[in-house]
């Protein structure tokens, strides 16, 4: 699947989604949006046929059916393609802004004929004029009047379309927060790193530092046999609140999956973020736990550490599996400390 790199198509293809799931009553969420979206970008003919079959049976693309086609043919897309379908919301949220705009300059100008027209007739209505001209100016101002009230009603539906469209754009906000955020941890996830790393190469050059840590918790499966996984949850949420203390603004942790854990590090050499990463390991390895549920005092968790330098123009995945080396090389040391790549 490949969505358009060129933002003017990619709001033609919007403009033609929305009015058509209006017209087939489809629920407007981002999955919703995503499916029709691809649906006029041609790219995915045999999903193409689909929904047309759906509307020729249905009238509509019923919910479980609209799921279903967005995991086949979407849901499982390259990281490639979730960075596509990210412009793709960036594309949706300029057409809703600029929509939003073009409505208050519309309700704007009509308020500003509506007013002026009355005046001119208000002024009309203070001079003599000559009687065979009165009907005339009855007529003209009654229909100035209707024109006016006409205007009231059509504001009043600008300001629902408006209040509408905020709605709108909150929930694609929230529905692009929600994509990119670990929902146990909170922590940002491996499509921020990602994107965070595009615009460093962006912006900088091969010469300027860029340093990722991975840290993995120890034997974190022995734990969640002993303990259960509904404290291994908390142990996660504590180190992911532990991650976001340690780290400035500068730093972005992210939650890799699992008990696996990255921090990049944008413009940090390898000392800072190798001392970062003993800093880190040091106070988790002294914290005690306590099971609120049963009172059982459970000893400090531990973590391994990989820590790489970004070398030349060396892309990301490259850093990713040299840190991936280094942590591996911890554990097999005897876990609880950190490696730097080589």
């Amino acid at each position: 699947m490949k969505f358009s790199e060129n933002s003017e198509l990619a709001v033609t293809y919007l403009r033609k989604a929305i009015p058509a799931m209006m017209d087939h009553k489809i629920v407007p969420n981002p999955i919703n949006y995503t499916l029709w979206y691809t649906y006029y970008s041609n790219t995915q003919p045999d999903l193409n046929r689909q929904i047309d079959h759906l509307l020729a049976r249905h009238k509509t693309c019923p919910p479980e059916a609209s799921e279903s086609l967005f995991l086949e043919y979407i849901g499982q897309s390259s990281d490639k393609e979730h960075q596509a379908n990210e412009e793709f919301q960036k594309a949706l949220n300029t057409m809703v802004s600029d929509l939003s705009n073009s409505i208050s300059e519309t309700s704007d100008q009509t308020n500003s004929f509506s007013s002026a027209l009355q005046s001119d007739l208000q002024a009309l209505e203070g001079h003599e004029v000559d009687a065979s001209l009165s009907p005339l100016i009855n007529n003209l101002s009654a229909n100035a009047n209707a024109l006016c009230e006409a205007n009231s009603a059509f504001n009043k539906q600008l300001t629902d379309a408006q209040d509408e469209i905020k709605k709108l754009k909150a929930d694609l906000d929230k529905s692009r927060q929600e994509a990119t955020t670990d929902p146990l941890t909170g922590l940002s996830n491996r499509r921020v790193l990602e994107s965070i790393y595009k615009d460093f190469v962006s912006e900088k050059t091969n010469e300027d530092d860029l340093s990722l840590i991975i840290m993995d918790i120890d034997k974190f499966k022995v734990f969640n046999d002993t303990h259960g996984h509904l404290l291994g949850d908390q142990i996660l949420k504590f180190v992911g609140n532990m991650l976001i203390d340690e780290c400035n603004e500068d730093v972005k942790p992210v939650r890799f999956g699992g008990e696996e854990f990255a921090i990049v590090c944008p413009e940090v050499d390898l000392e800072t973020s190798q001392k970062m990463a003993e800093n880190i390991r040091k106070k988790l390895s002294v914290i005690p736990f306590t099971n609120k549920k049963t009172g059982e005092k459970i000893p400090p968790i531990t973590a391994s550490f990989g820590v790489a330098k970004r070398t030349g123009s060396e892309d990301l995945p490259a850093i990713i599996e040299r840190a991936d080396k280094a942590l591996y090389a911890a554990k097999k040391g005897g876990r609880n400390q950190v490696k730097i790549a080589d």
